[in-house]
């Protein structure tokens, strides 16, 4: 998996959290919502966007994968760069094989 040796994860961590209040409010997601579907508990969801807290690798993929299963949402991880290619390829996520879920 070298394509995941090129990602710098502090950056994409550091986009997440900046962009994760408004992907939720967008989608009317509150940090319930999100503690049921990542199991991140809703208080350090918010902690990371208020920046008192920095989320885990496995954390941001949790949040990550979470997303991509929206096509909306999905939308803007691909517009933002959340979820870049040398991720999808190391995961092997195929756009189209998610087409017409959730």
């Amino acid at each position: 998996m070298q394509e995941l040796e090129t990602l710098d994860r502090e950056q994409l961590i550091q986009k997440l959290t900046k962009a994760l209040p408004g992907i939720r409010k967008e989608f009317g997601l509150s940090c319930e919502d999100m503690e049921r579907a990542t199991g991140i508990g809703a208080k350090r969801i918010t902690a990371f966007e208020e920046g008192r807290q920095t989320p885990k690798w496995s954390e941001y993929l949790s949040i990550v994968f979470l997303l991509w299963a929206n096509e909306a949402s999905r939308t803007i991880l691909e517009d933002t760069g959340l979820f870049p290619m040398e991720l999808k390829r190391a995961f092997s996520v195929n756009r189209n094989a998610h087409e017409g879920t959730v």
